[in-house]
């Protein structure tokens, strides 16, 4: 049966017809050629070497990220190596294989080998351990930082030290398990130790007369032991001191158990180490943040802003906790910090001053001494934090398994401040304490702080 249509009806439905195919021819034609564009796209794409892809992945990955684009000097990446490339950026920023990819986030996320220890060479003192870390063999052993290493034994051999390379080829030397002793300046030895795998902890809490730090548990993870060999006795009643390393691996989940033993020593005052601690993860500081932070806001606390090149502002929040675990509202909180203190370090303390937590005069830097500044060199800051307000984003290619890490941001504290290039020192009002050299035994820094705050009363 034939459909009923006027003239005009007619006209319309045939003209109707007519755009439909022309549409439709429109559309195959459009089709056809992204096809075929992204064929040649593709077959390109194959006939690219590794090295190739690589190099157009880390360009573009720095072309729609890297902070300081305007700035990168990139029109002979070409024939730079993949680091020569990441060395045109800022200090910061570097490029990894996929080896030292995994390498470096294993050891962030705390899963270490070694004796754990970092050190440099000061002539006629001996070997300088900078840093030693929580539950690794050396710091088993009752080596700390501030020790200076004369010598070690091995298989009834004495080796001396004269130089920074001979501490190393030594330790270099022993193989996995394999017994070794170590002999500070005083001529004291240590416990025998031995390279070895570990889960790192960073965080430790002391009093005066004892204090509490982490070691491996039964379950793989870590659990908390009291130590009175580092008690801390020029801390007055009801104070506690918590060394905070890195904000890496554990240490905000350290952090809550060393504040609910805190809590329980009805500690009133608490005195932050961030000395030579050069930062780690953002998300690390925002949990830590949360212990102070929880007790005084109901809501979402900020801990940060990141701000973009495209102006675009990304809004970190602290972690909200609870219970024991949380640092009282009335605690009275300072702060140690000095050259080394970077990075998240100092986000965490804009936390702490935007909140109203932390006074500046209650941030106390280490001042340091001619003869460390003249053995440190030019580059050498004294009497302030480390002054890095950016942060850092890593890229993975998933293809290759390589990385880069570029920087992508700068920091806002919650109050608007950032310190990139400033840092804190005593113009802030921060209190500057004499510091002999970067790290003593006797820490003799933190005495003097003590005496500082004793005399405010």
């Amino acid at each position: 049966m034939d459909e009923n249509y006027t003239v005009d009806e007619r006209g319309r439905k045939r003209d109707d017809k007519r755009t439909v195919k022309i549409i439709i021819s429109v559309l195959v034609a459009v089709l056809f050629s992204v096809a075929v564009f992204f064929a040649g796209f593709g077959i390109s794409r194959l006939t690219l070497t590794p090295e190739q892809k690589s190099l157009g992945w880390i360009m573009d990955t720095i072309e729609e990220n890297y902070y300081f684009y305007d700035d990168f000097g990139g029109a002979d990446a070409g024939s730079l190596s993949y680091d020569g490339i990441a060395g045109r950026l800022d200090r910061y920023s570097a490029y990894y294989t996929r080896e030292e990819y995994e390498a470096m986030q294993a050891d962030n996320d705390g899963e270490k080998s070694g004796i754990g220890v970092s050190y440099s060479f000061v002539e006629n003192k001996g070997v300088l351990i900078n840093t030693v870390v929580g539950n690794s063999p050396a710091n088993d052993a009752g080596i700390r930082a501030g020790d200076f290493i004369v010598s070690g034994k091995k298989d009834g051999k004495e080796y001396k030290f004269s130089s920074q390379k001979d501490f190393t080829d030594f330790a270099d030397g022993c193989r996995t398990g394999e017994k070794f002793t170590l002999i500070n300046s005083e001529g004291f030895e240590y416990k025998p130790l031995a390279k070895a795998e570990y889960k790192a902890s960073y965080a430790y809490m002391a009093t005066a007369d004892t204090a509490w730090e982490f070691r491996s548990a039964a379950n793989g993870g870590l659990s908390l032991h009291e130590n009175k060999d580092r008690a801390k006795s020029c801390l007055p009643e009801g104070t506690a001191y918590i060394n905070a390393s890195q904000f890496y691996g554990t240490l905000a989940d350290e952090f809550g158990v060393l504040i609910k033993k805190f809590n329980a020593e009805n500690c009133t005052s608490l005195i932050l180490d961030l000395r030579n601690n050069g930062g780690g993860y953002v998300s690390v500081m925002c949990d830590m943040a949360g212990y102070f932070v929880s007790s005084l806001e109901s809501g979402t606390s900020v801990a940060m802003t990141a701000e973009y090149r495209n102006g675009r502002k990304e809004i970190y929040n602290c972690e909200k906790h609870g219970g024991e675990m949380l640092v009282p509202k009335d605690t009275e909180v300072y702060v140690l910090a000095n050259s080394g203190t970077a990075s998240a370090s100092e986000a965490l303390i804009g936390v702490l001053v935007s909140y109203g937590i932390l006074e500046y005069e209650n941030i106390f830097v280490s001042d340091y001494s001619s003869e460390y500044l003249d053995w440190a060199g030019a580059g050498a800051k004294t009497a302030q934090t480390y002054g890095k307000g950016i942060m850092q984003t890593t890229f993975r290619n998933l293809l290759t398994g390589e990385a880069l890490k570029l920087t992508t941001a700068r920091i806002l504290w919650p109050n608007g401040k950032c310190i990139h290039d400033v840092a804190l020192s005593a113009k802030d009002g921060c209190t500057p304490v004499p510091a002999a050299w970067s790290v003593t035994a006797d820490d003799k820094e933190l005495c003097d702080a003590v005496d500082i705050i004793k005399a405010r009363g």
